[in-house]
């Protein structure tokens, strides 16, 4: 079972290349496929399961290795959203408008990664064209009667439940970073158009990101590294001139002061992540940005606008769509001109905002979903006293980073009654290397367990 190895991309990288009984990549897809079997009818997070393919990919990959191929993603099993195509398998975005719908080609994000050795274990469940939060029917690993977040719940759940050593989602108003604050792992949305989004059903085009989640940051890097194509030499670059300016105490994180209401253990987490980034040597500067408290009516409106529109071509199929999404969608092909024109007018006033906050430190410091994850069916939560809706809580303060493209890091932070809490970590457009090398710079300093208990009676982050 997968709680026998290494937790991590980097441990499997480091065990597949030991001198002495490397591990082998068909055992551990076996491992990883038997963990499915297991404890996917609970989670839920996977639609389709490519256990032949994993396999043969398998066998592939330990050729490469065989052959001294150094790529880190050889052989490492991963989970696909179930938005991105790969070739000959079912794309369905989780609705069933898509019933019988089989990609003809990969989607070049899950094309790279291929080429890199990874595995694809199976396409992970997302709600409903990625056009809400729930991700039914898929369920928290840490508590099942709790829900995982959307749109990217599967690949979350998933992750967190070790039912694979990575996953590959989507984020258009936090869909990556929500499932992984609610279940406990890291997620990264990258600055909008650093990875290609080609092959993947949209869900708002102009607002869609494609983003890894792991339980690590150097995993994260790995990933990121892949899709994005990112140049060995410039990441080391990356990482060195942080480790400069740490020691020579140039270092700064904004924390964003007034994000809005949160629970104590949500405000326990971010004073935890400020006090460890002050010991990874970020000096902290207390930061405004009065333009967030309009950002999730900004995103939320342009992103109907462009998922109305384009819908607009299953207008027949209508009657396929669950009733949330497809109420959803008609409020959104409502909206009049006039409001669509004036949160147009937002966004480069809130791009300006964040980017102005950016000037003085070198990230942002915010709480991720300012609540651990509701019961599900739940459609108001209690937040520090305040009743609030579901869906806009879980976006409030993840959804302004698609309108303005910069980078954010989702880190697991701590627990609330035993349910994970995150916060997020907000990088200079473009700068989504030195950002991830912040992020470990400052996760070095936490000790978050990042596997469900489902998952991690013996699991490791090193090679046994």
């Amino acid at each position: 079972m997968t709680d026998e190895l290494p937790a991590t991309v980097v441990g499997l990288a480091s065990a597949y290349r030991r001198s002495r009984d490397p591990l082998r990549p068909l055992d551990v897809v076996e491992a990883y496929l038997a963990a499915i079997e297991q404890r996917d009818p609970d989670v839920r997070a996977f639609t389709t399961v490519t256990a032949d393919r994993a396999r043969a990919a398998a066998r592939a990959a330990a050729r490469r290795l065989a052959d001294g191929d150094q790529s880190p993603l050889l052989g490492v099993p991963l989970a696909v959203k179930d938005l991105i195509d790969v070739r000959g398998v079912p794309t369905t975005a989780g609705s069933r408008v898509l019933d019988g719908n089989v990609a003809p080609r990969d989607a070049p994000a899950w094309a790279r990664l291929r080429r890199a050795g990874a595995v694809l274990l199976g396409k992970a469940n997302t709600h409903e064209f990625a056009y809400g939060g729930t991700t039914d029917p898929t369920r928290n690993p840490w508590a099942l009667d709790r829900i995982v977040g959307g749109s990217s719940g599967g690949p979350g759940a998933a992750v967190a439940a070790g039912l694979c050593a990575a996953a590959l989602g989507t984020d258009t108003a936090g869909s990556v970073r929500i499932p992984a604050s609610l279940c406990g792992v890291y997620g990264f949305k990258p600055t909008n158009g650093a990875i290609s989004t080609a092959g993947v059903i949209p869900l708002a085009p102009t607002l869609d990101v494609v983003g890894p989640l792991a339980r690590t940051v150097e995993d994260i890097e790995l990933l990121f590294g892949a899709l994005a194509r990112v140049d060995a030499d410039a990441a080391r670059a990356a990482t060195a001139a942080l480790r400069r300016d740490a020691a020579a105490g140039r270092l700064r994180i904004g924390v964003v002061a007034g994000p809005g209401a949160m629970t104590a253990g949500v405000r326990v987490a971010l004073d935890r992540v400020a006090a460890a980034a002050a010991v990874a040597g970020l000096r902290p500067a207390e930061v405004e940005i009065a333009a967030l408290d309009g950002s999730v009516w900004v995103n939320f409106t342009l992103l109907g606008v462009e998922a109305a529109e384009w819908h607009a071509r299953y207008a027949d199929r209508r009657e396929l769509y669950t009733p949330y999404v497809r109420e959803r969608l008609e409020e959104a092909a409502a909206t009049t001109a006039l409001a669509h024109r004036a949160a147009a007018r937002e966004v480069p006033r809130l791009r300006a905002a964040i980017d102005r906050a950016l000037d003085d430190v070198d990230a942002l410091l915010l709480p991720g979903v300012p609540f651990p994850a509701p019961v599900a069916g739940t459609e108001t939560v209690d937040v520090g006293g305040v009743s609030e809706a579901r869906d806009v809580g879980l976006c409030r303060t993840t959804a302004f980073a698609n309108v303005t493209g910069h980078p954010v890091l989702a880190v697991p932070a701590g627990f609330e009654n035993g349910l994970p809490v995150g916060v997020q970590l907000v990088g200079r457009r473009g700068g989504d290397l030195r950002l991830l090398a912040l992020g470990r710079l400052i996760g070095g300093q936490l000790d978050v367990p990042t596997l469900a208990p489902m998952a991690r009676q013996r699991a490791s982050g090193a090679p046994s």
